[in-house]
């Protein structure tokens, strides 16, 4: 019983005046943990400064700040990271392809081709091609480089971006899958940034279908540094 009596001492029923002197008590000690401006501030732990209420918005207002700029950020997207579209041992791999064919040093007169592999589909109409923005025709480039492509389709007609492919050279090194990874591709056309390209001149065989079974094709001739 007397076990009881202390239990009931310690926890005051609602309404009770012992219950109001211990909520007083309560709200009396939640208070001082919060001290107003005017209160004396308390002592410093050794080692760290004190914040007033000024430094404590000041670094509240710098967090916010900092967030909103990582936002905008993000929501403008990082620059694009340059990428091998062609390796140096490619390149030298069709420097030795074009010798054997006797093909000259100079690269020929751009001109449509069949690309190996490819699906029969029906020729292209009149007004259905590709067209190369970027770069400029027989304009020497650095690497990395832009690549930017236009798909001119009839009326009633739609790309279908999943047939785009890419080949190399005369050894036709199919680099359609590498460059997907970083290229924009859509029914409109391409765009391709920070694309690494050693040296030299190249040769690309591009090719692209509509929902017609109509397929256009496009050769892109690159002339990089040293080639220029």
């Amino acid at each position: 019983m007397s076990t009881m009596m202390k239990v009931t001492a310690a926890w005051p029923l609602p309404g009770s005046p012992s219950a109001s002197a211990s909520a007083l008590a309560s709200a009396s000690a939640s208070a001082s943990a919060f001290p107003s401006p005017s209160a004396s501030p308390p002592a410093s732990r050794p080692g760290l400064l004190p914040l007033s209420r000024r430094d404590v918005l000041a670094v509240v207002a710098a967090s916010c700040l900092a967030g909103g700029a990582f936002a905008q950020g993000t929501a403008r997207g990082a620059p694009a990271l340059a990428f091998e579209l062609i390796s140096p041992a490619e390149a030298g791999r069709e420097r030795e392809a074009r010798a054997k064919s006797g093909e000259a040093p100079e690269l020929p007169e751009a001109r449509t081709r069949s690309l190996p592999g490819a699906a029969p589909l029906m020729a292209a109409p009149n007004g259905f091609a590709i067209r190369v923005l970027v770069p400029t025709p027989q304009a020497a480039v650095t690497a990395p480089l832009r690549i930017e492509l236009l798909f001119d389709t009839p009326p009633g007609t739609r790309v279908v971006p999943s047939t785009f492919r890419v080949l190399y050279g005369v050894l036709k090194i199919d680099l359609t899958e590498r460059l997907r990874r970083f290229a924009t591709i859509s029914e409109r056309g391409v765009v391709v940034e920070q694309a690494v390209v050693p040296d030299g001149m190249h040769r690309l065989f591009l090719q692209v279908a509509n929902d017609k079974g109509h397929v256009a094709e496009q050769e892109l001739r690159l002339r990089v540094g040293a080639a220029s």
